[in-house]
């Protein structure tokens, strides 16, 4: 009987326990123990009280600046250049909210968790991502470059050193400078920068033995056109320094990559059936046929080349090539028995591009290209309520077009000269467009009306 009783009162000091829990978890109206915002416990602060605690917060933040630095160079950040708050309200919501969600027995965990444990909130900020982003921008433009590949000057006549590159880390910064921002003893940030390694170096191409010039081609271009020149230098950028060892194909699609503006490539005018339009990497295909040039010069394996559908001033008929990522490519493949090196550098208004290789050119290559065919431009009416009838009006000469095949001659230092057909090109002729007049005379109107 003593037993049941002390059992029966056990089960009534347990029951009243969980009720008194209940309770409290229904009814405590402050912060549980153990909350605490970047690092400051606030633990039983009612929520008037915290929010009194993050307005003073609020001000200091507003008055904060940080130093970001970078190889000896340091620049200043104030709050208020990127528009940086306190979330007031989300901050105190998550610091209340805790403990009072979910089902009870969760509640409870969690209550007993922070009571153990302690609970960090982190406090909740606001501010403007396009001025950071243009901030981003700024410290991008100052310190990100890519990695320079070491390769052959033609100009210079020498082997140009590999040059490092750099690259900001986008994705961490931005945490990192508004953690920085939220703590009040830190107030320094490193920039987080990659170091970007060449892919070739001198010593990479002094064990080639490459060293003699196949062939070079040179073409010129608007330097006042910088869109098109910015294009025409990253493409050649790219293409430079590329060691193509003996039966390996060469891409241009590959090395150049899409034509973005994520990946530095700018609008300017290019060729897109058979008009002159704005497109992001016009100018590129500039460097695709120098480079074509080039190949054909070296008596390299033309495997994939197509021509533009209009004549273009930098070469001659027959000796462009067109390219489009995912679509039209222009290839060659080293037929020789050693490395090739691939040169394309930019100097003044010159596009230079040189294929190297260990041995001289053992023929004497010459390009020659034979007009088939002269395609006449057909002429458009337009009518044009501007000019009476009978008046007719040229609003745009047109140019002919041309039917072409370019042929390659080898004479090597003994034997025949071979005779290779690369292509039979047809360029589309400019039509001429007549404006042609229907507006009737101020007279014809008084006849009729008698």
């Amino acid at each position: 009987m003593k037993n049941t009783w002390l059992g029966m009162t056990a089960l009534g000091i347990l029951l009243i326990g969980c009720l008194g829990l209940l309770l409290f978890i229904s009814f405590y109206p402050n912060v549980y123990k153990g909350v605490a915002v970047e690092g400051v416990d606030i633990s039983g602060r009612s929520r008037e009280e915290v929010a009194e605690l993050l307005a003073t917060w609020r001000k200091e933040y507003h008055n904060k600046s940080i130093m970001v630095y970078h190889d000896g160079t340091k620049v200043k950040v104030d709050a208020s250049s990127i528009d940086l708050d306190i979330d007031v309200d989300t901050t105190l919501d998550e610091a209340l909210r805790y403990g009072r969600t979910g089902s009870w027995w969760e509640r409870i965990r969690k209550i007993g968790t922070s009571l153990q444990e302690g609970y960090p909130i982190s406090l909740a900020i606001k501010y403007n991502k396009d001025k950071l982003n243009n901030l981003f921008e700024e410290w991008r433009g100052a310190i990100e470059r890519p990695a320079r590949n070491a390769t052959f000057s033609m100009v210079a006549g020498t082997i140009i050193p590999q040059e490092q590159g750099y690259s900001l880390e986008s994705d961490a910064l931005e945490p990192l400078i508004l953690e920085t921002f939220k703590k009040p003893d830190n107030n320094v940030v490193t920039l987080p920068v990659k170091i970007l390694y060449p892919k070739i170096t001198v010593d990479d191409i002094a064990s080639t033995g490459i060293k003699k010039i196949l062939s070079s081609y040179t073409t010129t271009f608007n330097k006042q056109d910088t869109n098109r020149t910015a294009n025409i230098q990253l493409a050649a950028w790219k293409t430079n320094g590329t060691i193509l060892e003996p039966g390996k194909a060469f891409s241009f699609n590959e090395i150049v990559g899409p034509r973005e503006k994520e990946y530095g490539f700018k609008e300017a005018l290019e060729i897109v059936d058979g008009e002159f339009v704005p497109g992001v990497g016009g100018g590129i295909c500039q460097v695709s046929s120098t480079l074509y040039n080039a190949a054909i010069l070296a008596n390299l394996s033309i495997t994939e080349r197509y021509n533009h559908s209009k004549p273009l001033s930098y070469v001659p008929l027959g000796r462009d090539a067109t390219v489009a990522f995912g679509t039209l490519d222009f290839k060659f493949v080293n037929n020789t028995p050693g490395p090739l090196l691939i040169m394309a550098e930019v100097v003044g208004n010159k596009l230079i591009v040189g294929i190297l290789g260990q041995q001289p050119l053992q023929e004497k290559v010459e390009i020659r290209t034979q007009e088939q065919e002269k395609i006449l431009p057909s002429i458009i009416k337009k009518q044009d309520d501007s000019l009476y009838i009978g008046e007719t009006l040229v609003d745009k000469e047109g140019k002919p077009g041309y039917a072409v095949t370019t042929i390659r001659l080898i004479q090597p230092k003994e034997g025949q000269i071979r005779k290779e057909v690369l292509s039979k090109d047809i360029y589309l002729a400019d039509d001429t467009v007549v404006k042609v007049g229907t507006k009737k005379p101020s007279f014809a109107g008084s006849i009729e009306s008698n």
